[in-house]
């Protein structure tokens, strides 16, 4: 009797649960969808105010490093450039008290123009005259007595055999 009485208290439930669904009014259903896009409109709004403000941290870090990139790029395109003039001024066979001096005379960017230019350069340097020391007349000939002595007191000593 028990098996009937709850097979019979099942399909009664069964039965009543399809009639005891409750319908929403279109009004309610409405404002819920209403609710939920507000909700994730919010959400979409936060989430790209916060890309946004994560980009603008990044990219004003970034033109600093790319700043900071370019200037050492610089200065290496430049001491490359002074190597390759200063290799080319010694390959010409230039003397090494004078390198600097002609290197600074070097013009060009790339290796053909600067050996082009180390060229020019070394032929206006074999066209100078070789330099000479000065020299001073007064130094050591005429009449003039130097004066660390008396070389015509010595002259007379020597003649006279005085001591």
């Amino acid at each position: 009797m028990s098996e009937t009485a709850t097979s019979e208290t099942i399909s009664a439930d069964a039965q009543a649960a399809p009639q005891q669904q409750e319908t929403f009014s279109l009004d309610y259903v409405q404002g819920l969808r209403q609710e939920a896009a507000k909700y994730r409109t919010e959400r979409n709004e936060a989430v790209d105010k916060a890309k946004a403000e994560v980009i603008g941290d990044y990219e004003g870090k970034l033109s600093a490093k790319e700043a900071a990139f370019n200037e050492l790029q610089g200065q290496v395109s430049e001491r490359g450039l002074e190597l390759l003039k200063l290799k080319s001024v010694l390959s010409e066979g230039i003397p090494s008290e004078d390198v600097l001096e002609v290197a600074s005379l070097v013009q060009g960017t790339d290796e053909e123009t600067v050996s082009e230019s180390v060229k020019r350069v070394k032929a206006l340097l074999d066209k100078a005259p070789a330099r000479e020391r000065p020299v001073d007349p007064s130094q050591g000939t005429g009449n003039v007595l130097p004066l660390n002595g008396d070389p015509l007191l010595e002259s007379v000593k020597r003649l006279v055999g005085a001591k």
